[in-house]
């Protein structure tokens, strides 16, 4: 089993030194000689140059550099073909840079970042002004720089080449494109960065009330905290209060029966008093008769007893006599 170093061992690009390049050349390859520049050669990179055609953004005018410069107004936008016709071969791509000084006078430029193995044609670039004053593009005028680096193979796939490219022309549809931008006068541009500052400073202004208003919300966050503690402990002590009001409300129904039977009880026993009562008093009533009836029985035995004491009376001396004699 092969290891990782044996897997990857080649595969790493390697940049071309100036030596190389000139090899390359020699050999029909890199440049096409005629378009090639032995002083913008460097140690290990090319610089290359401003072609003879340019296209304006915002109207497509097409501007030949060979009769004047192309003069970029404050955010204006154009279009530039490269002075160098590239013939890369199919193990080595290009890397491109934009030059520092151009970044030093407000020009941006604008195009990709790699040039694909076996590509053949002129190169396309985009400029932006974004400074505040005129800049001029001269035929000849070095643009940016290319780094050349070689693969370990050849690639399979090979680029799509613009045919107006490969003569050194700008396409149709880059120049419809630019016809048809919209590009900005430095004025708008200006006005919408002060805008854009403008809006920025509002933004802070806002970060800083923001701060201002969050400190009272987290002061309130954490006494609604605070509030919603205490309402759990109350919580908690209304469900014991609850808790506590269910016995209590047992043990009061519970008395309330046991009141109940109390009263049941208490009328039973009236009723049973007042029956008693009026036994009593019924009672009371027959004794009385009876001891009417019985006063009545003995007044009638002393009036029996009195005549007979009466009768007996008037016969004792006849009865003493017949007994005793005289």
């Amino acid at each position: 089993m092969s290891s990782q170093s044996e897997l990857f061992s080649g595969q790493t690009p390697v940049v071309l030194i100036d030596t190389e390049i000139r090899t390359l050349i020699d050999n029909g390859k890199i440049f096409d000689k005629t378009t090639y520049d032995p002083t913008c050669l460097e140690s290990c990179s090319y610089d290359l140059r401003v072609g003879s055609s340019s296209v304006m953004g915002g109207t497509g005018q097409e501007v030949d550099l060979d009769d004047q410069g192309l003069d970029l107004p404050p955010g204006g936008y154009a279009g530039l073909i490269s002075w160098e016709r590239l013939l890369l071969p199919k193990n080595v791509f290009a890397r491109l840079g934009a030059k520092r000084a151009y970044s030093y006078d407000g020009i941006i430029l604008l195009t990709g970042a790699l040039v694909d193995p076996g590509y053949h044609g002129h190169l396309l670039f985009g400029v932006y002004n974004a400074s505040q004053k005129k800049f001029v593009f001269r035929r000849g005028a070095k643009i940016c720089n290319v780094v050349f680096e070689r693969l370990s193979g050849d690639v399979d796939r090979a680029p799509t080449v613009s045919p107006d490219l490969n003569h050194g022309r700008i396409p149709d549809d880059f120049i419809n494109k630019m016809a048809n931008m919209d590009v900005l006068p430095w004025m708008q541009i200006s006005e919408r960065v002060k805008q854009i500052g403008q809006m920025t400073a509002d933004i802070l202004d806002l970060k800083q009330r923001y701060q201002d208003v969050l400190e009272p919300i987290k002061e309130l966050t954490t006494n609604v905290t605070r509030v919603s503690q205490d309402v759990d402990k109350l919580s908690d002590r209304t469900a014991e209060l609850r808790e506590v009001t269910s016995a209590n409300a047992e043990q009061l129904r519970q008395v309330g029966m046991d009141l109940s039977t109390i009263t049941a009880q208490l009328s039973t026993s009236v009723r049973n008093a007042e029956k008693a009562e009026e036994r009593s008093e019924a009672t009371q009533e027959g004794l009385s008769d009876l001891r009417t009836r019985v006063g009545r029985f003995q007044l009638s035995i002393y009036i029996v007893f009195s005549v007979l004491l009466v009768v007996f009376g008037s016969f004792l001396p006849t009865i003493w006599q017949q007994l005793f004699g005289n």
